[in-house]
């Protein structure tokens, strides 16, 4: 990249300082005073080209701006929301009766224990439903979990990182009411996703059709409608390998 279409230094720390107030004024303060937040803003701006030519430099800006509030936002909405999920162990217990996720949740659930389909990747379109999984192990509840029915799941893909990462463990409660700002696993059901399911994170939520958002804003949001079976339901906690809680 040539200097001309490089962003210097003055105005990456302009920007920075403008993206800063926008978050500011959006009530997302904390995150943008995170350093590892800020600096992670900064590589952003610095990686954009613009255009040299001074009488293009307010539609570059505007550009530039959109691109990067669109990728702020999302990042801060990772890390806020990232850090309201529990970090929880991962504890396996063999299961002592053999099934389906359906026919195996409420002997697991008296055991204080959550099936685990660990052979279904979340985000990909298989043509089976997820309560129809073959189950062999559980996953035990962690303490201050009520009683219940829950399921484990093992997240595929990078669509919601930095929170959750392909191969993460998350424990959900197809109970809870959803609502905005919560996490989902939901079946989507459109082109090149008939009867797959994916983990996204509810911005905006109606009495008849959510919209649902990745983390990794190379993704973009989508709208289910909320009709039976669309959401699995709610994440509750991402259960760590060898890990305690926190």
């Amino acid at each position: 990249m040539t200097r001309e279409n490089q962003i210097s230094a003055t105005e990456s720390t302009g920007l920075v300082r403008l993206m800063g107030r926008l978050l500011d004024a959006s009530g997302d303060c904390a995150a943008y005073e995170d350093g590892n937040f800020a600096a992670w803003l900064e590589r952003e701006i610095q990686g954009r080209t613009i255009v040299p030519d001074h009488r293009e430099s307010e539609q570059r800006d505007e550009v530039l701006a959109r691109e990067v509030v669109r990728r702020a936002q999302a990042r801060v909405r990772a890390v806020r929301v990232g850090e309201s999920l529990p970090l929880r162990p991962f504890r396996l217990r063999a299961a002592p009766v053999v099934g389906n996720v359906k026919q195996v949740a409420r002997d697991a659930a008296e055991s204080r224990c959550a099936p685990w389909v660990e052979s279904l990747a979340v985000a990909a379109g298989t043509g089976r439903e997820i309560w129809d999984e073959p189950c062999e192990q559980w996953v035990e509840l962690p303490a201050e979990a009520r009683a219940g029915e829950y399921l484990a799941l093992t997240v595929a893909g990078d669509s919601m990182t930095p929170c959750l990462h392909g191969g993460d463990v998350i424990l959900v409660n197809p109970r809870k009411a959803v609502t905005r700002d919560c996490i989902v696993v939901a079946r989507r059901a459109d082109e090149g996703y008939e009867n797959g399911y994916v983990v996204k994170h509810v911005t905006r939520c109606g009495k008849s059709v959510l919209e649902l958002s990745s983390f990794n804003s190379e993704y973009a949001p989508f709208t289910i409608e909320r009709t039976p079976g669309a959401v699995v339901g709610v994440v509750v906690a991402r259960l760590v390998r060898g890990g305690g809680a926190s």
